[in-house]
């Protein structure tokens, strides 16, 4: 018996071997989570921000979020706030909803102050010849100043006869037609790709920070003899800036420029067009102004009080040029995902995806926050009809939510300190001050009746300051869509900028949304637009509807820039026009 009891005690002992063996095994291999980047307090009345003074004291003592820490962050402004900010949004209830026409004459024209040398010199070899002075020509509208270049005319004779060989006249004029004109049904059409198309895909995560050849909004680069573009006598919305060498020799039937670069240019109210035929390649130059509201349209943003806290530009996008031969599909499609349904998730901005990532988000973020929470109505007495229960419920939640809007005006406070001090921007002090807001509680009461005995039940929900609820938002999602627009345009000039969570929740996103909005130059409109002949026209440069590049037609649809050939042939880009497609 005792052999048997030592055997089944050996077995025992090599079974526990085995199996811590296996533990051990295990615990090495195991998948560890990412640390969390701040902790919760265990009590929301634990952690209190202290009041400070409104002036740095270096005796201050130290605090959980001190105007010393958050003294640290740059000293970056906050976006200049417009008063046009939005024109067209608070016209619309006052004026009439259609836009004023946009009309193939006056011609748009490339006109040089009197001071620029005159002379017979080809149009394309302006900017190689003209010398830097202090008073740079001046480009603006409408009636020329000087004569226009002395051109081949056997070569623009021939040019002009095969295009009028290969016209048709149409069975209806042309039009001035506004944006706001809709066409008939019946007149809505897809073209079909008979013709070589270049289509400008965004890249996602921008690259070619220093050597870009190509891009969407943000700064033109222009010639130093150049002045800032005019249209109709208003300092010109940048548009795009195509580099001609990428373009195929087929497209626009082989017409237009095949060297230097085409700058496009707006009226930030009008919406008239012009274009720039560039030589020479010029220094980033920064617009002289916001851009206006012609065109200007950021996702998600439809309040006066919001759109004055948006970055007031076209974001800086480098794009690749793809070139689709005939009959082949493009790359741009509908979006592969409902975006909106993903942004409308439950979510807590407490998550570092969300988190400031500069001065003018951080900004932002106070201004919403102590907007909204002023917004909100405490003390107002309980309905007449309500129980007990229901009117003490109430009395409470107002207790609890009087105390989280002091505690949140003492975190707007220091965070307005921090930025007027001017020091540097710190990623930690960020999340210090989402952890604070995270801290504080706001309460909700309602009562909902009960189906078996018909008698009010009292509900009560307490969530975090940072959360977002799709059936009751306080203020998050208006922060939320404000920090999109931030961060794009960050993003756009240096993808580091922003932190890991942020590109991991943004970029994929972002990385959807930019197919859908992919640019194209030549063959038809991609949808009928008002206003364009297919035998005489061309598509310079078809823009998408879509807020992610902040750009938009007011009454909806494409913005289509065309041109007639024989225009083009002349190049003469001051005969521009734009055109809305649905």
């Amino acid at each position: 018996m005792s052999d048997l009891n030592g055997a089944a005690l050996m077995l025992g002992g090599l079974m526990l071997v085995w199996a811590l063996g296996m533990f051990a095994f295990w615990w090495m291999r195991r998948p560890r989570p990412d640390p969390a980047a701040y902790a919760a307090p265990a009590a929301p009345r634990e952690i209190r921000i202290p009041k400070l003074t409104r002036k740095a004291e270096p005796e201050a003592a130290p605090i959980e979020i001190s105007a010393s820490r958050l003294a640290r962050i740059s000293g970056k402004t906050t976006p200049d706030k417009f008063d046009d900010a939005l024109s067209f949004y608070e016209s619309e209830t006052d004026a009439p909803s259609a836009l004023p026409p946009i009309r193939d004459e006056p011609p748009v024209v490339v006109e040089l102050d009197s001071a620029a040398p005159q002379d017979s010199t080809p149009v394309e070899a302006v900017h190689e010849t003209a010398p830097v002075s202090e008073n740079p020509p001046v480009v603006t509208m409408p009636e020329p100043a000087i004569a226009a270049p002395a051109l081949d005319e056997e070569l623009l004779e021939s040019l002009a006869a095969d295009v009028e060989r290969r016209a048709r006249i149409a069975d209806v004029p042309l039009a001035d037609t506004p944006f706001s004109e809709a066409p008939p049904a019946s007149a809505v059409i897809d073209k079909p790709v008979n013709g070589v198309v270049a289509y400008l895909v965004p890249q996602t995560p921008p690259r070619d920070a220093i050597f870009r050849k190509s891009w969407l909004g943000g700064r033109p680069h222009l010639p130093a003899d150049i002045a800032w573009p005019r249209v109709d006598g208003s300092d010109a919305d940048f548009l795009a800036q195509i580099a001609c060498t990428d373009l195929p020799s087929a497209l626009w039937d082989g017409l237009g420029p095949r060297t230097g670069s085409l700058a496009f240019f707006a009226n930030p109210d009008t919406g008239a067009v012009a274009a720039l035929h560039l030589i020479d390649e010029g220094e980033p130059r920064e617009p002289s102004r916001p851009v206006g509201g012609a065109y200007f349209h950021p996702y998600g943003i439809d309040s006066a009080d919001l759109m004055q806290l948006t970055i007031r530009a076209f974001p800086e996008w480098p794009v690749d040029v793809v070139i689709v031969e005939p009959g082949d599909a493009g790359p741009r499609q509908a979006e592969a995902s409902d975006v909106a349904a993903q942004l409308a998730a439950d979510y807590d901005i407490a998550d570092p995806a969300f988190h400031p990532f500069d001065w003018a988000s951080m900004l932002a973020l106070a201004d919403i926050l102590e907007s909204r929470l002023a917004q909100q109505p405490l003390g107002g007495p309980a309905p007449d009809d309500a129980s007990d229960e229901l009117a003490q419920a109430m009395v409470d939640a107002d207790d609890a939510n009087r105390d989280a809007v002091q505690r949140a005006a003492e975190i707007i406070t220091i965070i307005r300190e921090g930025s007027e001090q001017g020091a540097g921007f710190s990623p930690p002090d960020a999340t210090a001050v989402m952890a604070g807001l995270h801290a504080i509680r706001w309460a909700r009461v309602w009562a909902v009746a009960d189906e078996e005995s018909g008698e009010d039940r009292v509900e009560t929900l307490v969530l975090p300051l940072t959360r977002h609820r799709p059936d009751g938002d306080l203020w998050v999602d208006a922060y939320r869509t404000v920090l999109f627009d931030h961060a794009k345009h960050a993003w756009c000039r240096n993808p580091g900028i922003l932190s890991a969570p942020a590109r991991a929740f943004f970029e994929p996103l972002w990385g959807v949304m930019a197919i859908s909005e992919i640019p194209s130059m030549g063959n038809f409109p991609s949808l009928h637009a008002v206003g364009f002949d297919d035998e005489r026209d061309v598509v310079m440069l078809e823009f998408p509807a879509g807020g992610l590049m902040s750009r938009g037609v007011r009454e909806g649809g494409n913005l289509v820039l065309a041109m007639r050939k024989a225009d083009l042939a002349a190049g003469d880009f001051s005969a521009m026009r734009a055109l809305r497609s649905n």
